[in-house]
């Protein structure tokens, strides 16, 4: 069973008034569209290989050397890999609940999940069947970075058209996914399409949904929860992993954001092919880069 957004967001705001801007006082921005999520590896090449190969991913092609973008055939979402030495780039460590990068099979995961797991992929757990009927199993890549294969009996997103599989989130724990659901609608003008009923027989101490943050092309979304497990995304450098968001107006909506709480790190920059980037926490310490792009990736 699911909310509308309006309903959700009206929840959320009779919970949290004190963290409301007045509408009337909100600049009105251009919108922030979901792009990628970066990730530090050992060899990026090796590492989007083996996302193409096992995943059904592509290679998207750029003239930065230093990176390389993987996205899925219908272009919803990208990770972006890098390989810089001396930074953490292994992810063996870190609670598949603290955060993870999901999938949505449109037909099956099992096909997919067979060929991950024979080709360096790990299982984590049984494959489950969650309160609203969706079929989940969590697995790690190579790089110990946890992967999330989901079939859901009624798709959040759009079927895809050029594969059977496509990014669907990118979960995370945070100290208080109610606060943190608030703040990237209100700060960053994200919304909450969507939310699921929790485990109320494990989770009695909680008696809220679980919400999905979205853009407005809704192709792509965060998952926030509150577990009693640690917060491994807060305060993770920019170079190791972070969520990045394309804008038109990257330092107004920085500026919207450290009103908010948000701490940015460093002064807006010029990248050599022309991009704009600001780099941000939000209040909580989530890595968040905001990217005008030169010329459009996806």
């Amino acid at each position: 069973m699911r909310m509308k957004s309006l309903a959700v967001a009206s929840i959320l705001t009779a919970i949290l008034p004190n963290l409301l801007f007045a509408q009337h006082l909100k600049e009105e921005l251009s919108p922030a569209r979901f792009e990628h999520v970066r990730i530090n590896v050992a060899d990026k090449e090796a590492t989007a290989k083996w996302y193409v190969d096992n995943v059904g991913l592509e290679i998207i092609a750029t003239n930065d050397s230093d990176v390389v973008f993987v996205a899925d055939k219908d272009h919803n979402f990208m990770i972006e890999l890098c390989s810089i030495p001396g930074l953490k780039n292994t992810y063996f460590d870190v609670d598949l609940n603290s955060y993870h990068l999901a999938f949505e099979g449109h037909k099956t995961i099992e096909a997919v999940a067979e060929k991950m797991l024979k080709n360096g992929a790990e299982q984590v757990g049984d494959i489950y069947r969650n309160q609203v009927g969706d079929f989940v199993l969590n697995l790690r890549d190579p790089n110990g970075f946890a992967a999330q294969l989901i079939h859901r009996v009624d798709a959040f997103f759009p079927k895809p058209v050029k594969s059977t599989i496509r990014f669907e989130h990118f979960a995370f724990n945070t100290e208080d996914q109610k606060i943190s659901a608030l703040w990237f609608v209100q700060f960053m003008d994200l919304t909450i399409p969507w939310s699921k009923d929790i485990d109320v027989a494990q989770n009695d101490f909680r008696n809220y949904r679980v919400p999905y943050i979205g853009d407005v092309d809704n192709r792509m979304s965060l998952e926030l929860y509150t577990k009693d497990i640690d917060c491994a995304l807060n305060n993770m450098p920019h170079e190791v992993v972070h969520v990045a968001f394309t804008t038109l107006e990257p330092q107004r909506l920085a500026k919207r954001m450290v009103h908010g709480g948000g701490k940015q790190v460093g002064e807006a920059r010029v990248e050599a092919n022309g991009d704009v980037v600001v780099d941000l926490y939000d209040p909580r310490g989530v890595p968040i880069r905001l990217i005008k792009r030169k010329n459009r990736i996806l």
